[in-house]
């Protein structure tokens, strides 16, 4: 997983190259010289995620005719610094790789074609040669199919490709060390990385590009070279299927709404059937939620309508935490729009988008772009049936546009919440201390009675602590629930309306505990935990509630993780320090 670790070498584009090549212990080296074997005089080359320019430096010395392309403008400024006394030297732009061509796909209308923009500079199908190497796997899976379409279209019929990038070791000790690496990485970079490529070959199968070679550079480092040829592309983002009926739904429903989704709620983005639709038939966009894709689907069941339903990669996250986060805006949607080639399917330029989706949108560039123009339906997909038959007024009747947060609202989020953060925090710790007490508690008993005698009570103490700790946060969760409304919020701040329920709640938990006349130290214990409890598990509802300010939440978050750090390490360091002196 080294290469997960580019980012932080990208911030010195001058020595990235022999950085980047000592991670690799040598290996991107081999890759380019490859590659460059395939260079010959008079070529047309293009770099795609070119980086500082080496290897379209040492293209343009054999004679090529190369273009440089990266979205870092850091990397472009190392680029042209290297192109000083070259014959040819290569040219090298700023830009979006996955923008390219994105003009080709669909009809523009007339003010777009008036613009001052060439087109065709890039995107023109006449390259001898594309090459990238080691951008593909920083995509998100949709993009790479994008990306592999933007490919087959640069290139000129016979054209050749090279494209190098890590893959998923197939060995299992090899795959070890590579979920370990990436973990470290992503902890460093404190993100998710987008999920490893498995089939280079398949992904460029579909593309309509034909493989002559295909090596391996270490486990994890795949290069593949090939030509454009007569195979015709095809596209899994396109006719996509998921039953939203039947047991087997229902059962997903069931543990999406009593778990928050805590496993599997991503389904596959793309472009999906809502009963039989025609060339006429609205389009509604979503998020790849689990949930929301049910929700959405069989509402539209239920009311007889007949849409094209575009699912956007939005990391398996909700439409209003998407969009109020980083995960679903106007690319997204472009992207979904050129990867499904939605515009063959429809006769029509019009989107429907979720109301609560606008705060990640930007609607004039999506059209701008693609064509399409964006409408934002109600606030609930159960009532897109009488606005459509209300012809989509605007301003849209109130009770489709009002967010309610009521008790039932928030009682569901109770439900959902309580597993899913037993699942994040305690599942693991707590199934691992059990079987530790069950074993010093039983099979060890007669083997080893004086470790028993020492660790047994220990054990016993930190699963009771554990059972207590699951009652306190379903406790602290339906007083949230219950009194979420009249909790003090001034600015929307969550972390006010945290310190405004550990006020009640520590009071409460004080009382009981003296009721039950627990020793002095679970009492300051018990108080610790409740404290931590009841601020972060407040700021944690911040995304469930249209009442949440995402700058307010930005500006408070770093409070809850000192919060629940600090409040972790006392615990700990008190009940091991009680342990030890024997409080």
């Amino acid at each position: 997983m080294s290469v997960a670790f580019m980012a932080a070498l990208e911030d010195v584009p001058e020595s990235y190259d022999k950085a980047f090549d000592d991670v690799l212990e040598g290996r991107s080296s081999q890759v380019r010289e490859t590659i460059l074997e395939l260079v010959k005089p008079g070529m047309r080359v293009l770099d795609l995620g070119c980086g500082p320019g080496l290897f379209a430096v040492e293209a343009a010395k054999k004679g090529a005719s190369v273009v440089g392309i990266d979205a870092d403008q850091k990397m472009i400024d190392a680029a042209k610094a290297k192109v000083t006394g070259i014959e040819n030297p290569p040219v090298f732009m700023a830009d979006n790789i996955l923008k390219l061509g994105e003009f080709e796909d669909y009809e523009i209308t007339q003010a777009r074609k008036d613009d001052d923009i060439d087109t065709n500079a890039v995107t023109d199908g006449e390259y001898d040669l594309v090459v990238s190497t080691f951008l593909l796997s920083e995509l998100k899976p949709p993009q790479r199919q994008l990306f592999m379409h933007i490919v087959q279209t640069l290139l000129k019929k016979g054209g050749h490709f090279a494209i190098a990038s890590e893959t998923l070791p197939k060995n299992s000790s090899d795959r070890k060390t590579f979920w370990k690496n990436r973990s470290l990485a992503e902890k460093e970079a404190r993100k998710r990385f987008p999920a490893p490529i498995q089939n280079l070959q398949e992904l460029s199968k579909e593309a309509g590009l034909d493989i002559s070679e295909h090596s391996l550079f270490g486990p994890e480092i795949t290069l593949i070279i090939g030509k454009k040829g007569d195979s015709i592309p095809t596209n899994r983002y396109q006719n996509r299927s998921l039953q939203y009926q039947g047991p087997k739904a229902k059962s997903r429903i069931w543990y999406n709404h009593t778990t928050g989704g805590w496993r599997g709620i991503p389904i596959k983005t793309g472009l999906y059937k809502a009963g039989n639709p025609s060339q006429d038939s609205p389009v509604v966009v979503t998020a790849n939620y689990e949930l929301t894709y049910y929700t959405v689907m069989r509402a539209l069941a239920k009311d007889g309508i007949d849409a094209w339903v575009l699912v956007c990669d939005t990391a398996g996250i909700n439409v209003w935490c998407a969009a109020r986060g980083i995960h679903f805006d106007s690319e997204d949607v472009i992207q979904m729009i050129r990867i499904t080639r939605l515009s063959e399917f429809v006769n029509h330029r019009e989107l429907l988008l979720p109301q609560l989706a606008a705060a990640g949108m930007d609607p004039a560039n999506i059209r701008e772009r693609t064509g399409f123009r964006v409408r934002y339906g109600p606030v609930r997909i159960q009532d897109l049936s009488e606005w459509l038959k209300l012809d989509k007024p605007r301003p849209k009747p109130k009770k489709m546009a009002s967010v309610t947060f009521n008790f039932r609202e928030r009682m569901e989020q109770t439900v959902a919440h309580i597993p899913f953060l037993f699942a994040a925090i305690l599942a693991k710790p707590m199934a691992a201390v059990l079987a530790l007490t069950l074993l010093s508690g039983l099979g060890l008993t007669v083997l080893f009675p004086a470790f028993v005698s020492s660790i047994f009570p220990a054990t016993l103490y930190a699963l009771l602590l554990m059972v207590g700790f699951n009652f306190a946060l379903f406790g602290n969760a339906f007083v949230l629930g219950v009194l979420f409304p009249i909790l003090p919020s001034k600015d929307n701040s969550f972390w006010r309306r945290g310190l405004g329920l550990a006020g009640i709640t520590l009071p409460l938990a004080a009382v009981i505990m003296v009721v039950m006349q627990v020793s002095w130290t679970v009492f300051v214990t018990w108080m610790v935990i409740q404290f931590v409890m009841s601020t972060s598990l407040t700021l944690d509802w911040s995304g469930m509630t249209a009442v949440s300010d995402p700058k307010v939440i930005r500006r408070e978050y770093p409070y809850m993780i000192t919060t629940l750090k600090v409040g972790s390490i006392f615990v700990i360091l008190f009940n091991l320090l009680v342990l030890a002196i024997g409080w």
